[in-house]
């Protein structure tokens, strides 16, 4: 395990077993991990906690993770966002745009550390 000092993630999720598996890889990998169980509750916790990334992941078409990607950026344009979408999905037109890095869902595991580790250099 790497440690990874003052490197923190706020994961956002409505599914409680991905959202604590998630959380789970994240901290096996070294970094500081918060959640979130909805995009509301989310955008108060980034808000209110110092975060080096957010992982979205909400169900649906996209639109939620747009809106809420879309009120991190504002909030903090500097932090990034990754997008977890759901392969083979119809998603709403720019639901993905704001975001720094869209990972499939089916890739996940092998892809989403090796994306933090590129958007968060270690320190």
């Amino acid at each position: 395990m790497i440690k990874r000092r003052g490197m923190t993630v706020l994961c956002i999720g409505n599914d409680p077993v991905n959202l604590n598996l998630r959380c789970s890889l994240l901290k096996e990998h070294g970094w500081n991990v918060l959640s979130s169980g909805s995009g509301h509750e989310g955008v108060i916790r980034f808000g209110q906690e110092v975060v080096d990334a957010v992982v979205v992941d909400l169900n649906g078409s996209g639109d939620e993770s747009a809106l809420i990607t879309g009120e991190l950026k504002r909030l903090r344009p500097e932090v990034p966002v990754i997008i977890l979408v759901t392969a083979g999905k119809n998603l709403a037109n720019g639901a993905t745009q704001q975001a720094n890095v869209v990972i499939p869902k089916s890739q996940e595991a092998s892809m989403l550390v090796d994306a933090l580790r590129t958007l968060l250099p270690a320190s």
